[in-house]
């Protein structure tokens, strides 16, 4: 039961360590990763997603996203763009900790019920040097 739990959150973790919101070259970025979604912040401070991004000449092409007007920004009206790229050391980390999760789950399980019996007697033989059953 305990598992069923831990592995949702496990997958949970590793999908949002593979990820991140990073400052992209758009001109570079774009035709080389073709990204669905990005993030630009125009020289007047208004963020716009921008769906299925395309750079045409000197212009950011791709669709309003969720309404899917087309949009078009000049690149000199651009003060950045943001988009997900992958987090190779974050996701590294993540799968280290579900794996640590994991094997300290299975070695519980394992070892538990391991230790002496609480309901029977045992005490210290100091003739024999050991613990011994009464």
């Amino acid at each position: 039961m305990i598992l069923s739990r831990v592995a949702p959150v496990g997958w949970l973790l590793a999908v949002a360590a593979c990820t991140a919101l990073r400052e992209v070259q758009p001109a570079q970025f774009i035709p080389q990763h073709t990204p669905a979604l990005v993030w630009v912040t125009t020289t007047y401070s208004a963020v716009v997603p921008v769906a299925q991004p395309q750079i045409d000449g000197d212009t950011l092409r791709g669709t309003w996203a969720g309404t899917q007007k087309p949009l078009a920004i000049p690149l000199q009206g651009i003060q950045s763009v943001q988009a997900r790229t992958p987090a190779r050391a974050q996701t590294i980390v993540a799968f280290a900790t579900v794996g640590l999760v994991v094997g300290s789950t299975i070695w519980a399980l394992v070892h538990a019920g391991s230790s002496l019996p609480a309901d029977d007697c045992w005490r210290w033989s100091d003739s024999l040097g050991t613990v011994v059953k009464c």
